[in-house]
């Protein structure tokens, strides 16, 4: 009688049997990695929106550019939306394709306002000269081949000299401008290097804040053995000068102001960190100051400002080092330096002339000197983020009055 196989050992041989069968296979045709000009030109506008929103430009500027990109060169529309860290593009083709959505994570950036200048100049030139899609991509490819930018010598060096123009902006010594240029020179190195081995904010605010007041006390210390006249209060806000977040701050109203309310607030929330990292930074420094047997007050309420024209000098150094420190071009400097002096004269005639009280005096300044940049800026063809008109190739992107009160 004929034994049975059991079915496992027949399922075991009839899969070996299938392994090594000789039949043909199909191959899979890989799918081309080419790009439609369209899907190119997607790439091209999100790239640009990337680079500018890592930079701090508003979420409604870079919306605005990207969408010109995008109708210069795509036959249906495409929708951009701006989430703070997150910019996603997406564009729906009809019924007859597949939707297509892109996204990228927005990592921030320390401000390039020549690398910002060039982009918008690109995406302005897409709109007004209908640029070829090859052309566009090429300029932009040179463009973040070698960004322009200045070396990190003089980025710090211009830190040192906000530090040394705000002690200049209250009156101080050379001497104290001195100390002050030396505070800020290796201070915005430390800010520079704790960014970009990816520390978070919070902590680089505190620990540049606990440096700048450790670094004050130690040259108070000093002062008291060699005879010197060193006020430690003046150094710590020439060094705290450089942390201050009124920038986010601006950028994160501009949004409010143009319903970009998600992103307003997570800029609001991040100066409330970068602030709160200053704070707790000077207190730990001055608890540990105390522990030496050195005290001073971190607090400007005791300090006055210099006369009027210490006041210009100071405020145009630091106009002019502030934008220096950004990579901005030459002739925006200057034109920092202009608009800020000018705030301050009217800041002086408001609150001296018209017997304004300061707050009041600020703002009246602020909104003459903000109306007066922008008319400027048209008149002379220096462009603005958003400023779709103008045509100037070597001005400063952005100009901002700076508060001296």
């Amino acid at each position: 009688m004929k034994k049975k196989v059991p079915k496992f050992i027949e399922q075991s041989l009839a899969r070996v049997a299938s392994f090594y069968s000789f039949e043909p296979v199909h191959v899979l045709e890989k799918i081309d990695e080419s790009l439609t000009p369209n899907m190119r030109a997607l790439r091209l506008a999100m790239t640009i929106a990337e680079q500018l929103l890592s930079m701090g430009v508003v979420a409604r500027d870079v919306v605005r550019m990207a969408q010109g990109i995008t109708r210069t060169y795509c036959r249906r529309p495409v929708h951009v939306d701006v989430s703070y860290t997150l910019v996603t593009i997406s564009q729906d083709r009809g019924v007859s394709h597949e939707p297509l959505t892109m996204a990228r994570v927005i990592v921030p950036d320390d401000p390039n306002y020549q690398l910002i200048q060039a982009l918008q100049l690109l995406a302005l030139d897409i709109r007004r000269k209908q640029l070829s899609l090859e052309e566009a991509e090429e300029r932009l490819q040179q463009i973040l081949k070698k960004p322009t930018e200045h070396s990190r010598l003089v980025v710090y060096a211009a830190g040192g000299l906000v530090s040394a123009g705000s002690v200049i902006l209250y009156g101080g010594s050379l001497l104290m401008a001195s100390i002050a240029f030396l505070l800020g020179f290796p201070a915005t190195g430390l800010l520079r290097w704790l960014g970009r081995i990816g520390a978070p904010l919070f902590y680089s605010q505190a620990l540049v804040a606990i440096f700048v007041t450790l670094v004050a006390a130690g040259a108070a210390w000093c002062s008291n053995y060699l005879g010197l006249s060193v006020n430690a209060t003046l150094l710590v806000i020439s060094g705290i000068v450089l942390l201050v977040a009124g920038l986010m701050f601006v950028g994160a109203f501009q949004d409010a102001i143009d319903e970009y309310y998600m992103t307003a607030n997570a800029r609001l929330l991040k100066v409330v960190m970068a602030t709160g990292g200053v704070i707790a930074g000077v207190m730990v420094g001055l608890y540990i100051a105390t522990k030496f047997g050195i005290t001073f007050p971190a607090t400007p309420d005791r300090l006055t400002l210099a006369d009027k024209h210490t006041q210009y000098l100071g405020a145009g150094i630091i106009a002019a080092a502030f934008v220096l420190e950004e990579s901005s071009s030459i002739l925006g400097n200057d034109y920092f330096s202009i608009n800020c002096n000018f705030r301050l004269v009217d800041l002086k005639i408001s609150h001296e002339f018209w017997r304004l009280d300061i707050a009041t005096a600020s703002g009246i300044a602020a909104a003459v000197i903000g109306l007066a940049a922008v008319m400027t800026s048209r008149f002379m063809e220096i462009p603005f983020p958003g400023d779709h008109r103008s045509k100037n190739r070597t001005a400063s992107p952005r100009i901002i009055a700076l508060s001296t009160d």
